[in-house]
């Protein structure tokens, strides 16, 4: 049994009388959730088959409630702003599928009660006012050799989720993430980037969804790096290190050719969350994730609606400085511990994964 502690969020704002639990109707048994003084009354609502969080929201939701949805399916996992109201906090989990998914959903609801919304609004305050006096970034690979820049004119985040649930909209769980738009006008990114991590795997609906295939494809990079090369914001080439890696970069090369936008960086993401810790399934929690930096570093391939997937692909050996500057602002070189060694690495390509 998992317990549900609404007492020890501290991402919800002060001031909510009621908390909601939503769970899908398959999941209902194994999830209790745990009342405490913050909140007048707590309340679970099974959602059956064929229900969607809107129609919940209108129907079996006070409007002065904080709400957290534990669910497999994309209909409980957002609503339109009407239906949320702006009286309405809400927060999802997206629950995983096979044996091990109830060990990861309690895993997320572990890393929600130890994150601190504080420490992930000062993270995000340093790294933006860092950025904010720049004219870019710079993403470098000791390992690999690596280095690729990003130039902008003033920089423009496409997504703030630093710290807090905010009223009126639906934010996923844990939360911790900025997002800096790389495909802007204005904006060009080119030079090599090293991927490396757990990554994250997004559709833009239901139907034909193939989520679950396209990241164990990609499950490689987690022990072995890619070397993506990209072109003003484009990649263009994919050189592999392990056979591990290949298989990644045959999965990337099909999305590419099954829609072109999928190669396009649409954006830089920073995790800011040291009570999150990488997990290995697809969840959101990875690039909120930290790990063992102070703030982690993602590229997103792909932009939904735009493209069919988005994938958001760790960069967890690299560090991040603004453009002229000495000090790490994400990544590598903002690890506690001994500076990683600087030798290089053979880069190859492997001849039956399809990279060029």
């Amino acid at each position: 049994m998992i317990i549900v502690r609404p007492e020890a969020y501290r991402q919800y704002p002060v001031g909510r009388t009621h908390f909601v639990l939503v769970l899908e109707k398959a999941l209902a048994d194994f999830f209790r959730l745990e009342g405490g003084s913050r909140y007048e009354q707590c309340a679970t609502v099974t959602a059956g088959p064929g229900r969607t969080l809107g129609d919940i929201l209108r129907t079996e939701v006070p409007d002065n409630s904080d709400v957290l949805v534990i669910a497999t399916a994309d209909a409980l996992l957002t609503a339109p702003s009407a239906d949320i109201g702006p009286g309405r906090t809400v927060a999802v989990v997206r629950a995983g599928q096979g044996p091990l998914a109830l060990d990861q959903a309690g895993t997320v609801l572990t890393a929600l009660e130890k994150a601190d919304p504080d420490e992930v609004r000062a993270r995000a305050d340093k790294l933006t006012a860092a950025l904010d006096a720049s004219g870019g970034l710079q993403i470098e690979e000791a390992l690999t050799g690596s280095v690729a820049r990003l130039t902008y004119d003033r920089p423009t985040w496409s997504r703030t989720d630093g710290g807090l649930f905010q009223p009126g909209a639906v934010r996923t769980a844990p939360t911790g993430r900025l997002r800096l738009a790389a495909d802007l006008t204005g904006t060009a990114l080119s030079g090599q980037i090293t991927v490396k991590g757990w990554p994250v795997v997004r559709a833009r609906s239901a139907s034909a969804d193939r989520r679950h295939e396209i990241y164990e494809q990609l499950t490689g990079l987690s022990h072995y790096p890619l070397v993506l090369t990209v072109e003003n914001g484009a990649v263009t080439d994919l050189k592999a290190a392990a056979t591990g890696s290949g298989t990644a970069a045959g999965e990337l090369e099909r999305l590419f050719a099954e829609h072109p936008d999928h190669a396009l960086v649409s954006g830089i993401e920073f995790g800011l969350s040291t009570g999150t810790q990488p997990l290995p399934f697809n969840t959101e929690g990875n690039s909120a994730a930290t790990g063992k930096a102070t703030v982690s570093a993602h590229i997103v391939l792909g932009a939904l609606p735009q493209t069919p997937y988005q994938l958001t692909l760790a960069c967890s050996t690299s560090t991040v400085t603004a453009l002229g500057g000495a000090e790490a602002l994400a990544g590598a070189g903002t690890e506690s511990g001994e500076a990683r060694p600087r030798r290089r690495m053979n880069r190859v390509s492997s001849a039956s994964c399809g990279c060029h």
